[in-house]
Formats: C-alpha cells, sequence, structure tokens
C-alpha cells in the first residue's frame, strides 16, 4: 500500500500516534536525565498550524470566530504592553489547540472504518500505558512516576499529572458509553481501571468514585435508598481519611488550611497573585478583553484563568467555542452526568485547556459519542 494511501485512511490514528510517542520521549528524557527536548513542543507547533491552515480552506465561518477571539486576546495585551511576550503567545497557541483540534475533526469526517481504527489504537494504547503504570508500582520505577519527587503516584509514560488525571476520566466515560453492562467483563478495562488507583491524583480518584456509582445505579438492582447512603458514607469517610488522617493533603490541611488542601493552593494563587495582579495592571478593557504578562500569577482554576486569560467577552466566546465544538452528539442522561462532573471538576481544578495533549483524547470521546449516536440503530 503507498504511504499517500496509508495517510489517507489512517490520518487520525497516525495524528494520535504522534502525539503519544512524543510525549512518551518527552516524559523518558526528562525524568531520566533532567532534559526538556523541543520535540513535543514543534510537533504540537505544526500540527496546530497545518490544522489551522486547514480550517482556513474548509471552515471559513468558524476560523472567522477564531480571529475575533484573537482579535480579542490581542486588544487585552496590548493594553498592558506594544509587543506580545512569547510565552504569553505560546499559552494562547496551547488554550486554542483543543478549539481547533475539535473543528477540524468535525471538517475532516471519519468514515465508520476510520474511526473503528480509530478508537482501537486508542483502547490499545490505553492498555499499554496502563500495564507501564502496573509495571512502574510493582517495581518501583521512578521514570514512570507522575509527580517528581516522593510524592505517590504512577501515570506510566504521561508527563504530567493533569494530562494523566483528565486522559484516564475521559477514557472511564469512553469505556462506559462503549461496554455499558459488559465493561467489566473485558479484562483490558479491568487493567485500566484498576490502574487508575495508581495515579494518585485527587481527580481521578474522584472520576473512579462518579464512575462506580453511576455503574452500580445504573446496571445493578439494589435499592437506591440503601445505594445512596452507602456511597455518602464512603465518600465522607473517604474525604475523612484523605483529607484528616493519612497523607500529603493531610498534611496540606494541618499548616495551610482545607481549602488549600482541597484546591491544591490554587486558592492561594488566586488570592496572592491573580487578584493583585489584576488590581495593580487592569483596566475597562482588560475586563473586556483580558491580559496576562507573567503566567506565574495564573491561579491554575480552569474557569477563573480562561477570563483572566481573555476577559469578559472573550472568555465567554472561547467557552462558548469549545462547548458547541464539543457537545454535537446526543447520548444518555448518565454519560452527561459522569460528563458534567468531571468538566466541573476541570472548571475548580485546571489545566485541561492549557495542555494540547490532552486534546487527541477529548476529540477520541467526541467522536465516539458521536459514533454511538450514528450506530446506534444499526
Amino acid at each position: 500500500m503507498k504511504f499517500s494511501k496509508i495517510v489517507h485512511i489512517n490520518w487520525a490514528v497516525l495524528l494520535l500516534l504522534l502525539f503519544f510517542i512524543t510525549e512518551a520521549y518527552f516524559k523518558i528524557i526528562w525524568f531520566s536525565k533532567g532534559e526538556t527536548p523541543v520535540l513535543l513542543q514543534v510537533t504540537k507547533g505544526i500540527t496546530l498550524v497545518g490544522l489551522t491552515s486547514s480550517l482556513l480552506i474548509k471552515n471559513q465561518k468558524q476560523i472567522y470566530l477564531l480571529g475575533l477571539l484573537f482579535v480579542f486576546f490581542s486588544i487585552g495585551q496590548l493594553t498592558l504592553a506594544s509587543s506580545f511576550p512569547r510565552s504569553i503567545l505560546i499559552a494562547f497557541a496551547k488554550i486554542m489547540f483543543p478549539i481547533v483540534l475539535l473543528l477540524f475533526f468535525s471538517t475532516s469526517k471519519l468514515t465508520n472504518t476510520q474511526n473503528k481504527l480509530f478508537f482501537n489504537i486508542f483502547e490499545y494504547i490505553m492498555l499499554f500505558n496502563s500495564l507501564v503504570i502496573l509495571i512502574g508500582f510493582l517495581f518501583d520505577i521512578k521514570i514512570f512516576n507522575t509527580y517528581p519527587g516522593g510524592r505517590f503516584g504512577y501515570n506510566g509514560l504521561i508527563v504530567t499529572s493533569a494530562t494523566s488525571s483528565y486522559v484516564y476520566s475521559i477514557t472511564l466515560v469512553y469505556l462506559l458509553s462503549k461496554y455499558k453492562k459488559a465493561v467489566f467483563k473485558k479484562i483490558p478495562n479491568l487493567i485500566i481501571i484498576f490502574s487508575m488507583f495508581f495515579i494518585g491524583t485527587k481527580v481521578s480518584y474522584l472520576l473512579l468514585f462518579s464512575f462506580f456509582a453511576i455503574f452500580i445505579w445504573i446496571y445493578t438492582n439494589i435499592n437506591k435508598r440503601k445505594l445512596v447512603c452507602f456511597f455518602l458514607i464512603f465518600g465522607i469517610l473517604f474525604i475523612y481519611l484523605f483529607f484528616f488522617k493519612i497523607g500529603i493533603f493531610n498534611q496540606i490541611r494541618q499548616t495551610d488550611g482545607l481549602m488549600s488542601s482541597l484546591m491544591s493552593y490554587r486558592d492561594v494563587l488566586f488570592l496572592k497573585r491573580t487578584i493583585p495582579y489584576i488590581k495593580e495592571h487592569w483596566n475597562i478593557v482588560n475586563y473586556l478583553f483580558g491580559g496576562v504578562s507573567d503566567l506565574t500569577t495564573k491561579s491554575q482554576i480552569e474557569f477563573i484563568d480562561i477570563f483572566y486569560f481573555f476577559g469578559f467577552l472573550g472568555g465567554g466566546l472561547y467557552y462558548y467555542l469549545f462547548f458547541k465544538a464539543f457537545l454535537s452528539f446526543k447520548t444518555n442522561v448518565y454519560i452527561y452526568i459522569l460528563l458534567s462532573i468531571l468538566f466541573i471538576i476541570v472548571l475548580l481544578a485546571g489545566n485541561l485547556f492549557g495542555y494540547p495533549s490532552i486534546a487527541i483524547y477529548i476529540v477520541i470521546l467526541r467522536e465516539h459519542l458521536k459514533y454511538n449516536e450514528r450506530n446506534k440503530d444499526t
């Protein structure tokens, strides 16, 4: 088969593999040598330019809205300074990546055959990384740690804790929507779900709790009142142990308070960096269009940081573009509930929109839910 034909048939798979492999390469070099290779950034940059160029040709209406968002961003930035710092431009490009990728997949539709291969490769990647997580835990291999240092957690070949949290949370939604009642009857699914207990992030544990609660609610005959009581008691007990008895979050609570423990110091960043920066540098124009010259002043609370970056007008436009591009499917109420939990966590936590590596997995979930909708009666 000619290379051009392979690319035409499997371009989505090639993009997924490219993202995963470059991320794995970055993780290995970073953890083993302490270096930060540019391959990952270059790959994402070239991809963003290519996809944006394609949208200019195929989807002018949507690209105009993206252009308007850039105008809003530019107005806010130029109010602060006469030029854009390189770090701010890179941050803008990262934030735009999920929307651009979603729009590109909307205009370059996959066939059923392409979708099936896309989904299968995704599941193989998640299975492979989950096995790596378990190996890392069993043999205490530091390169597979979620965090540099002594904090517990293994995320395999995924670079950051936020990326692994969201990728595996997205995978839970995917598995439940695809396999439904049979989700626990597949050994690969069991490995993926089991490995998530070792990631070591609050987001992963909260999504696991929500996933099990929804599964048991839908697919068992347990009395609903007893079920609610059980999960309430379990949740309270887990929170008590997690934040008041053992581990790093108990230590943070003792020294800096419960809110800092729950928010991983995001509340401190917001009060001591974001708010003072706004008071000192912003005027009425910035409240409309945002403006940041120092990325260390971000709160890392996603809901706030998008408005911090784009202002009230630009932030509203950003969320409109993202959710319009993503929510282009119909599914059952339980998947919507699980998605809602995930996005509430995202808005209170952060780093979903600013990590381009997560974008391809957001696309996979949307494409799968759209695929389910198209083929539910076949």
